[in-house]
């Protein structure tokens, strides 16, 4: 019974996506694109969430696959092509946010052309990112330069938007790895298709033209050397992380007290100081040696305004972020307007100090590394729902951080989760670009606002009594645990 519910659930989240392509009529939209564009688009979409809910039932329900002696590498890179080329035909076809794809082309154009000295001092260019992923806009730059390719053209928009699609690659490779070490080739390939597949990212990356997937790897990385209790590249792959995008400091509670309760660990207080003074001095050479280049004649606290410029340049309860706030009508509204007796800033850093106080309490009941994709998830999702001036996309991290936490512990609630808020950060995208205008209507808003909100509730009731408890409270029947 349960079972058919989730597949019910899954089949009405797939069957709402076309309606998004009914918002796409006006030229006065995110996306210049046009019906045709926008169906075909919409169709790729629904052959990967297909093939992506397939692979998540097989996952919970039984294996696809014999295992055997052969290297499974072979069929993961027969998968990953399969996947690869469905996205690169949706690069070519759908270009994308406008805004968004003008700025990574003008940034990787500057960027090449001015150099990194110069890059955010003599550009007229609006720039609201640091400078992890203007690196990879200077490789851009460069590879645009060499074969000589029209700026303008869709060709230049899809090496735009390769980068994302090979992080999801190396992702999926990262995750598969971690998947056959714990139980074999089919459990393996499985996992990697929820990546490869996945709607959410596939939307985000080649029809978009957003990095997400880019930063969601560095995240990744970060939590599973930590996982291996490693602390030092735990640090470095913490920094790279911020270097890409500030939303990073999200992870910063369950990366920080990693270090901080590795001291409680019985005999293990020299080592954890170790890890502390260490990760600590790698983690800000890594960020030192990646902002310096950028410098210039800047002074040397530049990094630091442009952090608290991009925050404060977002003074709004939600920017489209299908949220607590959104279902309250808080899309778009100053986060200085009051929700019943409080601004919705207040509302946002109430939540966020509580979401850090559980963070505190939970990680200190499930201290040992096993758990931190878990706690990691916990936070990115608590953060999107909750906090305020939250994006759309904020929420995708946690789709590939759960996944891991399935890996790890086969628990059918975590993979579900990952499933579920896959499927409806698909959809909040999908809204958000074939709306006719940056406000998105209110009914898709609202709809999709109160399913990912009960969503959360009751993600937010098993997860705390899950690592409240130190146990895992449902396993997958096909694996056993």
């Amino acid at each position: 019974m349960k079972r058919a519910i989730v597949l019910a659930i899954f089949v009405i989240l797939l069957a709402s996506m076309p309606f998004g392509t009914a918002l796409a009529q006006d030229a006065a939209k995110p996306s210049s694109a046009t019906p045709s564009e926008t169906v075909l688009a919409t169709i790729l979409t629904i052959v990967m969430s297909v093939i992506f809910i397939a692979a998540c039932v097989l996952l919970n329900v039984r294996s696809a696959l014999a295992d055997g002696d052969e290297s499974p590498w072979p069929a993961f890179a027969l998968m990953a092509a399969v996947a690869v080329a469905i996205r690169i035909i949706a690069a070519l076809v759908y270009e994308g946010y406008a805004t968004d794809i003008a700025c990574f082309k003008g940034w990787a154009l500057s960027a090449y052309g001015e150099g990194p000295a110069r890059f955010y001092t003599d550009t007229e260019l609006f720039v609201d990112y640091p400078p992890g992923y203007i690196y990879v806009l200077w490789a851009v730059g460069l590879v645009r330069d060499v074969f000589s390719i029209d700026w303008t053209s869709a060709l230049f928009t899809l090496v735009i938007k390769l980068p994302s699609v090979i992080a999801e690659v190396a992702t999926a490779a990262v995750v598969f790895r971690a998947a056959r070490k714990e139980l074999g080739k089919t459990f393996a390939l499985l996992c990697a298709a929820f990546v490869l597949f996945n709607p959410a990212f596939f939307f985000n990356s080649s029809v978009w033209g957003q990095v997400d997937a880019f930063f969601t790897l560095f995240a990744v990385l970060c939590i599973c050397w930590l996982k291996k209790d490693n602390p030092w590249l735990g640090a470095a792959f913490f920094a790279a992380a911020l270097l890409i995008k500030p939303q990073a400091l999200i992870l910063a509670p369950v990366v920080g007290l990693y270090y901080v309760y590795a001291l409680f660990k019985k005999g293990n207080f020299k080592r954890g100081l170790l890890g502390i003074f260490g990760g600590g001095a790698i983690g800000a050479s890594v960020f030192a040696l990646g902002v310096l280049p950028f410098t210039g004649a800047q002074s040397m606290d530049w990094i630091l305004h442009k952090y608290a410029g991009t925050v404060e340049s977002y003074q709004y309860a939600t920017i489209n972020a299908f949220n607590f706030f959104a279902l309250t009508g808080g899309n778009w509204i100053s986060f200085d307007s009051t929700l019943w007796f409080l601004p919705y800033r207040v509302w946002g850093i109430i939540f966020i100090v509580l979401i850090c106080a559980l963070t505190v309490f939970l990680q200190w009941r499930s201290r040992d590394e096993g758990h931190l994709f878990d706690l990691a998830g916990f936070v990115v999702i608590s953060v999107f729902m909750l906090g305020h001036a939250m994006h759309e996309r904020y929420i995708m991290p946690a789709c590939i951080l759960l996944i891991f936490a399935y890996v790890y512990s086969r628990d059918a609630a975590t993979l579900f989760f990952a499933a579920a808020f896959s499927m409806t950060a698909l959809l909040n995208q999908m809204v958000v670009l074939y709306a006719d205008s940056v406000l998105p209507s209110e009914l898709p808003t609202l709809l999709i606002s109160g399913v990912n909100v009960a969503l959360y509730i009751a993600y937010f009731m098993v997860t705390v009594k899950k690592l409240a408890s130190r146990r895992v409270l449902i396993k997958s029947p096909a694996y056993g645990g």
